[in-house]
């Protein structure tokens, strides 16, 4: 009789396992280069992981000139002014997908986190200065190197949360004079 509870308690164990949904606890953008879309105001920057078919994005909404002028800016993340959305897809993502003017109807989006709080710190940095021409009729212009660090994020969908402590997002260089 003992042997039997036991079966019947082992076998019930293994009916009743249901992982659910598996929630993506860290990012696997490392290796993935950083891209920005933006007109001075509002800036899109992101992270495309076709392997996985998933982005990363960070939506900055600024009267601040980021990529062009040396500094460092923090910005609060919310759902609405600047948002953090970290997507999955049901098909590759073009490299266009983010700076269209009128949002793409495929591909899909199978699951959407959308930012409820942290914070973004922008850091700018003149990192090269190029000299071009001869005698007076030299140009002179930098290289600015920005750097995104995400702290303190969360980001929602349904019942479902994800939180990050710290993520960077990535470096890229924009060139001006």
């Amino acid at each position: 009789m003992r042997n039997f509870f036991l079966s019947f308690i082992l076998i019930f164990s293994f009916g009743a396992c249901n992982d659910g949904d598996v929630i993506v606890t860290t990012f696997d953008f490392e290796s993935i280069e950083l891209n920005v879309c933006g007109n001075g105001v509002e800036y899109v920057f992101f992270k495309i992981n076709n392997t996985n078919l998933e982005t990363l994005s960070l939506q900055l909404n600024t009267q601040d000139s980021i990529l062009t002028r040396q500094d460092t800016l923090m910005f609060t993340i919310d759902a609405s002014t600047n948002v953090v959305n970290y997507r999955t897809f049901n098909d590759e993502i073009p490299n266009s997908y983010f700076c269209s003017s009128i949002p793409p109807t495929s591909p899909t989006i199978n699951r959407n986190f959308t930012s409820s709080q942290g914070t973004a710190t922008v850091f700018t940095r003149i990192t090269d200065t190029l000299i071009t021409g001869i005698g007076i009729e030299q140009d002179t212009s930098y290289v600015f190197t920005t750097t995104l660090i995400l702290n303190n994020l969360r980001l929602e969908s349904q019942n479902e949360t994800i939180t990050q402590e710290t993520l960077e997002l990535g470096s890229l260089n924009t060139t001006a004079q």
